[in-house]
């Protein structure tokens, strides 16, 4: 097997002294004792009116220092993403572009401060040019980010996560492409950390430098899927750029092994010593490989680069970054069919495709079962041998899992997809009304009339049936009853490990939540559905605030919250719904959206642990104080206007919901009644050509 390799190198002439600089990146200039908000030479969020751990700061304390010296700790208001939306950032001025160099290396060293908690932590690293509208400074009440603002442009960017153990000193290099940048434009040099999960990254940082790289890896991208079907086919190229014109031969390492050194075994060599000249032009080599490349293969490779050693041999001057690529199977190549679930209403049609290489020119879907079905056209089905497959007036019969298998006639080499479909009918599937009980085995049930998972009634929890009660809001309900300075023993329990285990769902209640009065905040579960304390998703209510917040955590890493209010107590009931779909979390109260973003939610794990009024973490959340009724869990996440619909036809009095989700007028809307009338024109009529313009004259 002969194996093509492809270097692309785009020499330059070296300016005398090299444009751009980091002033104080290791952050000895400054010379105060202990902690200061101000970091000499560089921009943050930070000033005499901030406190110091709201954003960056100046650690000069040596022994509470992670690298024996001063340096910059990012304090304790964690960013949420990698662009750093929040306080912990820090920038300067790197100079003006002059077009060299083309790209540059920024090393860092970094760490988790002494005693914290250990686990992943994220750090980025920015380059961005400035127009020279910008205004740099310390944000202290003044919008003094430089990030996202107008006249700013992003030009490079390097971020990384890693798995970090408290005072563990980690080294990092990242290679910024300047490519994009402006000659001219002004060039700052910004980075940030952020949080992974739930956990704060209490980080360090030291020792910034920047220098010119000599060799860039090109292709194929860290951690990309290497399709190994035509082997001389650009696609499959390692590529890299020489951008130093004192590199004179280069070495390439390749091999199956994450060995951090790749050392230079035979079976690891592809190009050794290859000569660069001046110019700009396209090598192409022909070098052979002691072993074929394996199928479902983690590879690694770097570049190492030699400049003359003044006496005719070469000098190690540059050692690339390592890059991996995953190959997969030679021949047919599908990828994952899309939908990757896909749930519709009963007769309704539901469509699957798959994408695939060109080298696939035959088709064949199929339904996982015992054993697995080929499906044929008919009345059932219709492009079961096409890329696109149509389910016809779908069953529950239908409900499945199907995949696709691709063909190259040529060879007779097939490929299923990488992953397949999930198709199911969209319904109820869980419902306590709540107003019947059974005994069996001396415990007491209360019974889910649509699946059959029933729920028992734990430590004096209890069905209560009387229309006289003033609690009854469709007949019967469910009484738990937790007050303050009593033992909170009442709450629900569903064995059935699959009754929330859907990847969308919608939960929804009524509930009259008696407030517990604690003089500290407490969280008084509503449900709470999960494996495990470290791998669940609940619903709760924060009695000090008077809100109510869907929290979720999944392998104990990845932990997010979305929050809500007005929650009201002991007076009225509440239509509390939760819905997830496609791991996007959204609350409604009384039928009214109240907000939205990504959870982690744990919707592949099984959840043995499914309790109604009580948290599956033991003692620490109060158990849930009220009553309840209409319990229904939903396989999808309903719409704003089915929930809607559903609050109004109890509460018929309630002329209408505005739907908050989608509703982007508010700002024209005097009146507050959710539509655009007369009353707003004449609102706006009242303002007509009034103005607040200065003239010169």
């Amino acid at each position: 097997m002969r194996r093509v390799i492809c270097i692309w190198m785009g020499l330059y002439l070296a300016s005398a002294a090299l444009a751009l600089s980091i002033t104080n990146g290791d952050f000895e200039l400054q010379n105060v004792p202990t902690y200061h908000y101000d970091i000499e030479e560089w921009y943050d969020y930070g000033g005499p009116n901030i406190k110091i751990n709201q954003g960056p700061f100046f650690l000069g304390a040596v022994g509470s220092s992670i690298f024996g010296s001063k340096c910059v700790y990012m304090g304790d208001e964690a960013n949420t993403n990698e662009d750093g939306g929040n306080h912990t950032y820090v920038y300067q001025s790197i100079g003006f572009y002059d077009g060299d160099p083309q790209v540059v290396d920024i090393e860092l060293d970094w760490g988790l401060a002494p005693n914290k908690t250990a686990g992943p932590m994220g750090i980025t690293v920015m380059i961005l040019e400035s127009d020279g509208t910008f205004v740099p400074g310390e944000w202290d009440g003044a919008a003094h980010e430089i990030y996202g603002k107008p006249g700013i442009t992003e030009i490079g960017r390097g971020t990384v996560v890693r798995q970090t153990a408290a005072g563990v000193v980690m080294h990092e290099r990242f290679q910024i492409d300047l490519a994009d940048a402006t000659i001219g434009n002004e060039l700052f040099l910004r980075f940030n950390n952020y949080k992974v999960g739930g956990l704060v990254p209490y980080v360090q940082v030291d020792n910034i430098t920047m220098s010119p790289a000599s060799v860039v890896n090109q292709s194929p991208a860290n951690g990309a899927i290497y399709i190994p079907v035509w082997r001389t086919s650009p696609e499959n190229n390692l590529v890299f750029k020489v951008v130093d014109p004192s590199i004179i031969a280069v070495d390439v390492l390749f091999g199956p092994e994450d060995d951090p050194f790749l050392s230079a075994k035979p079976e690891y060599k592809i190009v050794q010593g290859m000569p660069v000249t001046q110019g700009f032009n396209t090598v192409t080599l022909e070098n052979e490989l002691t072993e074929d490349l394996q199928y479902s293969t983690d590879y690694f490779w770097k570049v190492l680069a030699y400049e003359s050693d003044g006496q005719g041999g070469l000098s190690l001057k540059y050692t690339g970054l390592i890059t991996s690529f995953k190959t997969i199977q030679e021949g047919p190549y599908l990828v994952g069919v899309s939908p990757a679930i896909a749930g519709v209403w009963p007769g309704e049609d539901a469509v699957f495709t798959v994408s695939f290489s060109v080298s696939a020119d035959t088709f064949q879907w199929y339904k996982v079962g015992s054993p697995d079905a080929a499906l044929e056209d008919g009345p059932d089905y219709e492009g079961t041998k096409t890329n696109t497959l149509k389910v016809l007036d779908v069953q529950q019969a239908d409900e499945g899992t199907y995949y696709c298998v691709g063909k190259e006639t040529a060879t007779g080499l097939t490929a299923p997809t990488l992953s397949p479909g999930v198709l199911f009918i969209k319904e109820l599937k869980t419902y306590f009304p709540f107003e019947t009980t059974y005994t069996a085995g001396g415990d007491i049930y209360t019974p889910d009339v649509k699946g059959g998972k029933d729920m028992l009634l734990v430590g004096g929890a209890s069905v209560i049936k009387s229309v006289a009660d003033p609690n009854t809001l469709f007949g019967g309900y469910l009484s738990l009853r937790n007050p303050r300075g009593k033992t909170h023993t009442q709450y629900g329990s569903i064995a059935d490990a699959s009754v929330a285990n859907y990847p969308d769902i919608t939960i929804s209640c009524w509930i009259k939540p008696e407030a517990l009065d604690l003089d500290y905040e407490r969280f008084a579960r509503v449900f709470d559905f999960g494996k495990d304390a470290d791998n669940y998703f609940y619903l709760t209510l924060l009695y000090r605030t008077n809100t109510a917040y869907c929290e979720t955590m999944r392998e104990k890493a990845e932990r997010d919250v979305l929050g809500v209010g007005e929650i009201e107590y002991g007076t009225k009931w509440l239509y509390v719904v939760l819905t997830i779909k496609d791991g996007i979390g959204k609350i409604y109260i009384n039928g009214q959206y109240g907000g939205g973003k990504i959870l982690y939610i744990p919707s592949s794990i099984s959840k043995p642990l499914n309790y109604i009024g009580k948290g599956i973490g033991g003692d620490s959340p109060p158990n849930f104080n009220g009553v309840m009724d209409e319990l229904k869990i939903y396989n999808y996440a309903r719409t704003a206007e089915e929930i809607a619909r559903e609050y109004m036809e109890v509460r018929a009095e309630t002329e209408f919901i505005c739907d908050l989700e989608n509703y982007d007028l508010a700002a024209w809307d005097f009146n507050a009644n959710c539509r655009i009338d007369l009353p707003d024109f004449m609102a706006i009529a009242e303002k007509w050509l009034q103005n607040y313009l200065v003239y010169f004259d």
